[in-house]
């Protein structure tokens, strides 16, 4: 009997991925006798069957998709031993991370990159998403830890999944909803009490923030968005200060932002007295994954800036 190699693994991944051998044929540029050679050489080794296949194309079978989880596990483990041994010998900092769209933790991103010095090699991806994306980043994408946000009203469904997923999970922060608006605006003037108050108001949302029901996990009650008229959908986050700044009348359910940025924008921050419901931002992993030392940095500079901001 041969023994497993990671050729074969790349090969059952990316058919999984192209939900056909020809597709993955062409995508590897490789022949697909080779590509069903590897199949049956791993159905073989294992005992097991891993594609179902159809006229369609193939699918994972109940233990293919088993075997592709750790599939996936062992390629991204020998991708960052590579990464590791690569760098050896010289000061370098190298992590990928996924996090909310949060002014807090890009700032203190940017600030812990600009402490750096000029002789540390850096290579580092940070990418600003919604919680699900962030959770798929880490299981299956080489991101290394992921921040994900959600109502402390959702904690128990967050938590089932993250166990189900086999991930840890670190509290950051617990933070209060606040309303940011133009400086200029008339929404600044308010006490904003009453949700009446921003009936003639403009809300913005990130148009992708949902959990695998459909259901937003923006701020919301009784399932309907606190102002349900005059929305404007975003998707990257970015954009958000340019419309607050120059739409006077529009503002945005955010996590606080630093005041830096806030001057910056001529924004201001508002609490209310309507709402009280309260965010977590979790830091989240692998089950049993070991922080690089830049990475134990980062998430301390991260929360000595939630320290201050708070």
């Amino acid at each position: 009997m041969g023994k497993m190699n990671l050729t074969d693994l790349h090969y059952v991944v990316e058919i999984d991925k192209s939900g056909s051998i020809s597709k993955a044929a062409k995508e590897l540029y490789v022949a697909q006798p080779n590509l069903s050679k590897a199949i049956k050489h791993l159905e073989r080794e294992f005992g097991i069957s891993i594609f179902e296949r159809s006229s369609k194309g193939v699918k994972a079978t109940r233990e293919g998709q088993k075997f592709l989880e750790y599939a996936k596990r062992i390629i991204y483990e020998i991708e960052e031993m590579k990464r590791d041994c690569s760098d050896l010998g010289k000061e370098n900092l190298s992590f990928k991370i996924t996090v909310p769209r949060a002014s807090y933790i890009s700032s203190a991103f940017a600030e812990f990159i600009g402490m750096q010095s000029k002789e540390t090699a850096i290579k580092a991806e940070f990418q600003e998403n919604s919680s699900m994306h962030a959770i798929e980043n880490v299981l299956q994408n080489g991101y290394s830890m992921g921040i994900i946000r959600y109502l402390c009203e959702n904690e128990p469904y967050f938590q089932s999944l993250l166990d189900l997923k086999g991930l840890d999970a670190e509290l950051l922060a617990e933070l209060p909803y606040v309303i940011l608006t133009s400086a200029d605006g008339d929404l600044a003037k308010r006490d904003l009490k009453t949700r009446e108050e921003l009936e003639d108001g403009v809300e913005i949302l990130h148009g992708d923030w949902k959990l695998p029901t459909g259901e937003y996990t923006e701020l919301s009650e009784n399932g309907e968005s606190l102002h349900p008229h005059n929305k404007i959908y975003i998707f990257e986050r970015g954009s958000q200060f340019d419309i607050l700044r120059e739409v006077k009348n529009s503002y945005m359910w955010v996590s606080p932002v630093p005041e830096k940025l806030r001057e910056k924008y001529n924004l201001v921050q508002m609490h209310t007295g309507f709402s009280k419901q309260m965010i977590r931002d979790v830091l989240i992993y692998k089950k049993g994954y070991q922080k690089k030392l830049y990475e134990r940095e980062f998430i301390e500079h991260l929360k000595e800036t939630i320290r201050e901001m708070m």
